[in-house]
């Protein structure tokens, strides 16, 4: 009597195909086939081939893409420390082609800010830029590849790999198109000045201002038209020429002293904007002598570099002489690797690994503190005071408010910057502390000089009170 299960048995020793690729498949097939007209033995086989034709086309196409890369092709690999990767990023952003990308890496772009007039609809603006993928485009009729791609590994080393190729043994074409890139980031920095600060042990681009003219930094006249002479002189291409035929280094250092607010760093900027230097800012609170040494080996031969309170290197020299420690090496050790001693900061400067070309422009508040190894001719060629607000930079700050302003009158502003700077003493108060209480009251010049009185109680009173709690025993303690 025949069997009327659905599961029927293969002839012996007959074996199917599908039992080769899936065992045991084979015993349903026949239930599959009856339900569905689906011969699994046909089928499966023919899947599985043309999974393995495509398996072995992709395997192929990336060989031979990498072949051909290596082979036929030229490609210019971008840093991501480099400023010339902002070149490219920038250049690319902007490209139709970017628009096609679906991985994007998105930030808030800092250097728009807010768009004049537009009441806060662009403030942090999102900045889109492809990432981790590779985009194809057409540049002057070659075709090219763009690839950004995230690199995981040492956290100290690069986060991605930029790289673009196009086809054939010559550059030419990648360097055209690093050319426009350069240009266009240049040209969208007409007018601006870039600040460079310390992030994460290196230097990194922090923003754009506008440049601000000399004029506005309020300073004697002819100690500024000197100063800029001396450094239009120092940055001549004739002058590097002349230090170099008497083996002399090619540096030039100015020191800037005097009270908070007075102006100090305001002029740094103002000299970066008007030679069309960027600045690199550096605090030497915040690194210690190996860090100090590595960002100064960094920095590009023409450029403004500001170290702010330098009196903090001579300090720290200065509460060693008088601490007395039980081992001195250690201490030393210790010292050095947490903070800026004299001689790191001295060997940074001037040393054999020094970088020459660029303006050093120092900052104190305590002339007094600074050794006389670091302020020595060689290091410091110009020391320029600044002091607290005297009646005629007074009244040039009241004619910077409120001159040109909508219904003042220019007589009448001239009237009350006289009678403004006649009520407040000389010598006491700085420039930007004036400058704030001239803001307050912006609207108004009659107000201003209204309000200068209970203003100059006030700032005294803050001042006693300030007093009073350095010599408390909390600030003892």
């Amino acid at each position: 009597m025949a069997s009327s299960s659905p599961f029927q048995p293969l002839p012996q020793g007959q074996v199917s195909v599908l039992e080769l690729f899936f065992p045991g498949l084979s015993r349903i097939s026949p239930v599959i086939q009856r339900y569905t007209g689906i011969n699994l033995d046909a089928v499966v086989p023919l899947v599985c081939l043309c999974g393995f034709l495509v398996f072995l086309y992709k395997r192929g196409y990336q060989d031979i893409s990498n072949w051909v890369q290596k082979s036929f092709s030229s490609t210019v690999h971008v840093s991501c420390n480099s400023e010339v990767h902002e070149m490219v990023l920038a250049w690319v952003s902007n490209q139709p082609f970017a628009k096609d990308s679906r991985s994007f890496l998105v930030n808030i772009d800092l250097k728009k800010g807010y768009g004049p007039g537009a009441n806060g609809s662009v403030k942090k603006p999102l900045q889109y830029a492809p990432w981790n993928g590779e985009l194809r485009f057409w540049y002057k009729n070659y075709p090219l590849v763009y690839r950004r791609m995230e690199k995981k590994g040492d956290l100290f080393r690069d986060r991605e790999e930029v790289s673009i190729s196009c086809l054939g043994w010559s550059s030419r074409i990648l360097k055209d198109l690093l050319e426009e890139c350069r240009q266009r980031y240049l040209d969208d920095l007409q007018g601006q000045t870039l600040i460079f600060e310390v992030r994460s042990g290196r230097w990194e681009q922090s923003k754009a201002r506008c440049i601000r003219q000399i004029s506005t930094v309020l300073h004697e006249d002819k100690e500024k038209e000197a100063l800029l002479s001396d450094i239009s002189s120092f940055l001549d291409p004739d002058t590097r020429e002349w230090y170099t035929k008497r083996g002399i280094p090619y540096r030039r250092g100015y020191l800037l002293y005097g009270p908070p607010g007075t102006g100090k760093s305001s002029l740094s900027l103002s000299i970066a904007g008007h030679f069309d230097l960027d600045i690199y800012i550096l605090n030497l609170a915040s690194v210690d002598d190996r860090t100090l040494n590595m960002l100064f080996a960094q920095l590009p031969q023409h450029c403004v570099i500001l170290l702010e309170d330098v009196d903090v290197a001579s300090q720290s020299r200065s509460q060693d002489k008088e601490t007395e420690h039980p081992n001195p090496m250690s201490s030393l050790s210790e010292k050095q690797g947490k903070e800026v001693t004299l001689s790191g900061l001295l060997n940074a400067l001037d040393g054999v690994g020094s970088q020459e070309g660029r303006v050093l422009i120092m900052t104190t508040n305590y002339i007094e503190r600074l050794d006389d190894a670091l302020i020595r001719p060689g290091r410091v060629d110009w020391k320029i005071q600044f002091r607290l607000a005297d009646k005629d930079i007074i009244c040039q700050l009241f004619r910077i408010v409120f001159k040109g302003s909508d219904g003042n009158d220019n007589e009448a502003v001239e009237r009350h910057a006289k009678n403004f700077a006649s009520r407040v003493p000389e010598s006491e108060f700085s420039p930007a502390e004036v400058l704030s209480l001239l803001l307050e009251n912006r609207q108004s010049p009659g107000s201003a000089v209204a309000r200068v009185e209970a203003w100059i109680a006030k700032v005294r009173k803050e001042r006693g009170n300030k007093l009073k709690r350095e010599g408390s025993w909390v600030h003892t303690a």
